[in-house]
């Protein structure tokens, strides 16, 4: 496809261009008084490339098609994901705060423990 499409096509376009372009600056009128000519070599080199042209963009739509019916299911996926990530989140940081909670306590107990009582006197 590369080696015929491709080529087909730009010569297709570039002899198109040259064509429109040597007709409206052509003074002697050598383009007008040949037009049917060119346009007969445009059609010509200009049918296998439209086909070309037409296969390509089917194919860009298919494409298109299947990205779209694809991208509900990938958002959902997306939303999942947040989802899970948020809980992970949510519960690391419950086990951190649980773990802070039950150091200071310790630490409590232990200060609580060390201090000796003082007679009364």
């Amino acid at each position: 496809m590369s080696f015929v499409a491709v080529p087909l096509t730009i010569a297709w376009l570039t002899f198109a261009c040259y064509v429109i372009y040597k007709g409206l600056n052509d003074t002697t009128g050598l383009i007008q008084e040949n037009l049917d000519f060119y346009v007969a070599l445009i059609a010509i080199i200009g049918g296998p490339a439209l086909l070309f042209i037409n296969s390509i963009l089917e194919m860009w739509k298919s494409e298109q098609t299947t990205q779209q019916n694809v991208l509900p299911q990938r958002l959902e996926l997306e939303i999942e994901q947040a989802r899970a990530e948020n809980a992970s989140r949510i519960l690391k940081a419950e086990a951190e705060q649980k773990h802070r909670q039950m150091i200071e306590e310790r630490q409590q107990a232990y200060e609580h423990g060390k201090k000796k009582p003082q007679p009364k006197a």
